[in-house]
């Protein structure tokens, strides 16, 4: 692979001069190497094509997710990468030069589309890994665990919207990278750069389609949580409208009144409790003719 790839991991001062002397790279492209930039963007500079791309991290608790930045500086046979975190894609793609040196091997691509391919195989993988999460949200709310899921498809849906935003700005830069790459490099770059925009479309269908199915998972839970706080509700008011009667029942005989029929009864308390009971079952007896329970 007669390319040159230069990693710079946050890069210093003393570093970012050095790549300026070396590679005869513009000062103010480089000058973007020393910080994160919070937009993405890919922009036409003498030789070379200057992109900064933010890719999506999910973590494995399932809580959180984040976004790692790389800036990439692309001229006919060189690539320079600027990082300011670990990122397990470039350092797979480079064990992966590694091995093809060792072995002798020329693979047909730029660095860059290497690079691209490794970082959308990882990403795909996350979605994956996702997807997972997602059978998992399922399997619950059907095991009626409505109630704890409500916060973990919102969880969830947050992930992949953050990274549906990040990804969706990947396809005008990479658009860009072929119609400006094939113009300054040469059509076998261009038809590189498309290929990595159908990767772009299908991992983009992919977390459409994990969005849209979230989204029918939060509408069951919801539906299902109602269903069962309904179902609560009524109970409660059925219990409510047998115990009525009992109140009732019970105040009328607790009056303090003279005349009050079976006030010298001997057996006045299980008469009353008697009839507590009979109407008692007859409510029991009602709502279930009724199907209240």
């Amino acid at each position: 692979m007669n390319q040159n790839w230069i990693d710079l991991n946050s890069p210093t001062k003393e570093e970012i001069d050095s790549l300026v002397l070396t590679q005869n790279i513009d000062p103010v492209v480089a000058k973007d190497f020393l910080a994160p930039t919070p937009t993405q963007y890919a922009r036409d500079k003498d030789k070379i094509i200057h992109i900064v791309l933010h890719i999506p991290a999910f973590k494995h608790s399932h809580s959180t997710s984040s976004i790692q930045e790389v800036d990439f500086i692309i001229s006919k046979n060189s690539v320079v990468t600027g990082r300011y975190d670990s990122i397990d894609a470039l350092h797979h793609f480079a064990k992966q030069i590694e091995v093809n040196e060792i072995l002798n091997r020329d693979e047909n691509f730029h660095l860059f589309f290497g690079i691209m391919k490794e970082i959308y195989k990882s990403m795909a993988d996350k979605l994956a890994y996702t997807g997972n999460w997602i059978e998992e949200i399922e399997k619950s709310i059907f095991e009626g665990k409505e109630k704890e899921m409500v916060f973990t498809i919102s969880n969830a849906g947050r992930n992949l919207l953050n990274f549906k935003r990040v990804v969706e700005a990947h396809g005008n830069i990479f658009e860009f990278v072929r119609d400006v790459g094939t113009e300054k490099f040469d059509k076998e770059f261009g038809d590189q750069a498309k290929t990595l925009i159908k990767e772009w479309r299908q991992v983009m269908k992919i977390v459409n389609d994990q969005i849209d199915l979230l989204a029918e998972l939060r509408e069951t839970n919801n539906s299902m949580l109602s269903t069962k706080q309904n179902e609560i509700v009524k109970n409660l008011a059925v219990i409510g409208s047998i115990l009525l009667p009992l109140t009732i029942i019970g105040q009328i005989f607790g009056l303090s009144v003279h005349s009050f029929p079976l006030i010298d009864n001997p057996n006045a308390f299980w008469i009353i409790l008697s009839l507590m009971a009979v109407v008692m079952s007859i409510s029991i007896i009602f709502a279930k003719l009724k199907k209240w329970m």
